[in-house]
């Protein structure tokens, strides 16, 4: 069930999310020239009623129906939205919700029906009448039938919404809300339910407060300071930044990992908005316009004329309830971020095998809606890795559901980590992506030498002992930063209870179990000896000497002898002078 809610949300969220600039547009046209606005200007002002009227529904039905049925699902949701919007005097947002996936679907279905079937050269024919014959069919339909009702429902909802607002009671709004924002639905209350209901009662009211229902930052800026006054540990060294962006970005999953990690915290939000929801009902304040992203900024912006302190009163009341009731919880837990589980190496499609850092070309950050947090974290860990000399990775974000499919990474945080699955990726679940050991770590390991380095592989060495020979691939190691100095002795001592030999001039040399302490991170170096070494009476010509991290070290020797069970392969690398082959080989 839960499944289905958060899919109808994201559906409903996708239709409007990517049109926000439309309705800022709109909302500031209207809050600065219209009359009693702070430049009213009567020519401007006249753009404001058709773009309430045709153009924000139209985009909303295109945007609807391209998500079903690709571009000629988009074109055939605005021609049938067309239908609902003249056929009605109401705003049809509800209208351009329905008409734009209906008309998706159907160019959907109607293209898997010919599909293979289309003679060649009428291509171009087929595509242009059908889409023309099914939007105008879905048109008329809207414009008849469809649009009359969905009128009727909207007065309906519209007049249970004023209901609410006359009995002083749409401060209850937050107790369904908050928790549907920060549990599973995020923007899709907002934008899918609140700002179409919204929108219809500005264009009647000039301004509406369910607007101002999900968007006020207030309430998740109160737990983000608690944390920081109170909290210790990775709880108090990441919200000072969190409290930047919650407040003027207007990022809201910025707070979520710290209510999800202490549920409890969901009681002082939601009593934070009530209180704020509720002052704005005493004072008569809503704002023309969503408010998105939400933030301090965007609620002066949408605020109308002469009543911008009345919009920064209700923030700052939503903070203080907020922050009073988060701070006993937290004080009573002050480090409860939950650190990241599992381990760096990036678990593979597999379940156990570990990514290679050097096979990372493009690292993608993945939220819900592709806008918010994960922008925010690719931004950040974008300059983590310039600095760090490593800006010839890519880094970017997206929408959980359109992660690109030359993405080497995905990272995303826990509750999207399923989905993000779903792509085939890698995948690195976090919980929060302004601070996360996974991310440290991460970074560390793209840092860090690959493992077979070409400097690490010498040719044409003159035959020596055996221990000598270890040596020289031990020091090798150690002067790299694979290993410390006491593993070669581990080297030397795993040689003495088995011989390291494996046949076909192939020798792999390595420490014993109890020298795992000494490997700093995994490694291995390729001496070559054209006379051979000599292995308690085998030769040696290649000998390559092996350090992993944990259990590495039991892949790497699997992946170095499976590299070279090739006996022809192991006599020309035994004495080619090109190093070059050897790499390219192993690597």
């Amino acid at each position: 069930m839960k499944e289905k809610i958060q899919t109808f949300g994201r559906a409903l969220s996708a239709m409007v999310m990517p049109n926000i600039g439309a309705f800022i547009a709109w909302g500031l046209i209207t809050a600065i020239f219209i009359q009693g606005g702070w430049w009213p200007n009567e020519n401007i002002a006249k753009m404001v009623a058709p773009m309430l009227k045709y153009l924000l529904p139209t985009l909303i039905a295109f945007t609807a129906g391209k998500n079903v049925g690709g571009y000629r699902g988009g074109v055939a949701g605005a021609v049938a939205a067309m239908g609902v919007i003249i056929g009605t005097d109401t705003p049809m947002f509800l209208g351009a919700m329905i008409m734009g996936p209906i008309a998706g679907w159907c160019v959907k279905k109607f293209d898997k029906l010919v599909e293979g079937k289309i003679g060649a050269g009428f291509e171009m024919l087929v595509d242009n009448f059908s889409l023309g014959i099914i939007a105008m069919l879905l048109a008329i339909a809207g414009y008849l039938v469809i649009g009359h009702a969905v009128a009727w429902i909207t007065g309906l909802l519209s007049g249970g919404v004023n209901w609410m607002l006359a009995h002083k009671l749409n401060p209850l709004l937050a107790v369904l809300v908050d928790p549907a924002k920060v549990l599973f639905l995020n923007n899709a209350v907002n934008h899918g339910i609140m700002t179409p209901l919204g929108i219809q009662q500005a264009a009647e009211m000039g301004q509406s407060m369910l607007f101002l229902v999900d968007p006020n930052p207030g309430p998740g800026l109160g737990i983000l300071l608690a944390c920081w006054a109170f909290g210790k540990g990775n709880t108090k060294q990441s919200a000072p930044g969190a409290v930047v962006i919650q407040l003027f970005g207007g990022i809201h999953e910025i707070y979520f990992p710290y209510v999800l990690a202490r549920p409890i915290l969901l009681l002082a939000v939601m009593v934070g908005n009530i209180c704020a929801l509720g002052f704005y009902t005493l004072v008569d304040f809503g704002l023309v316009a969503p408010a998105s992203p939400g933030s301090l900024i965007s609620i002066i912006l949408m605020s109308p004329k002469g009543k911008t302190l009345l919009g920064i009163l209700g923030v700052l009341i939503g903070t203080a309830i907020s922050f009073l009731l988060a701070a006993p919880m937290v004080k009573a837990r002050p480090d409860f971020q939950g650190e990241s589980e599992g381990s760096p190496m990036l678990p593979g499609t597999d379940g156990g095998t570990p990514l290679s850092a050097s096979g990372i070309s493009k690292i993608v950050f993945a939220c819900d809606a592709g806008m918010g947090s994960s922008a925010l974290g690719a931004t950040r860990f974008k300059a983590r890795l310039m600095k760090a000399g490593l800006g010839a990775i890519k880094c970017t974000n997206c929408a959980v559901g359109d992660i690109p499919a030359d993405a080497s990474l995905v990272i995303c945080q826990r509750e999207l980590e399923q989905r993000a699955r779903t792509s085939g990726k890698e995948v690195l679940a976090i919980t929060n992506f302004l601070s996360d050991p996974a991310l440290d770590s991460l970074l560390a390991r793209l840092s860090a030498p690959p493992v077979l380095q070409k400097s690490n592989i010498l040719t044409g060495l003159p035959s020596e002992s055996k221990e000598d020979a270890i040596r020289r691939a031990g020091g090798l190691l150690c002067s790299s930063g694979y290993v410390s100095e006491d593993y070669i002795d581990a080297m030397l001592e795993r040689e003495k209870v088995t011989s390291t030999y494996m046949g076909m001039g192939l020798a792999i040399p390595h420490g014993t179990a109890g020298a795992k302490d000494k490997v700093l991170r995994s490694g291995i170096v390729v001496l070559q000896y054209p006379e051979g070494v000599d292995f308690d009476g085998e030769k040696a010509r290649l000998i390559v000497g092996i350090a992993g991290v944990g259990d590495e070290h039991l892949d790497i020797l699997a992946k170095v002898a499976g590299a070279l069970d090739d006996e022809a392969l192991l006599e020309r690398l035994g004495t080619t002078n090109d190093s070059e082959e050897i790499y390219k080989t192993l690597k």
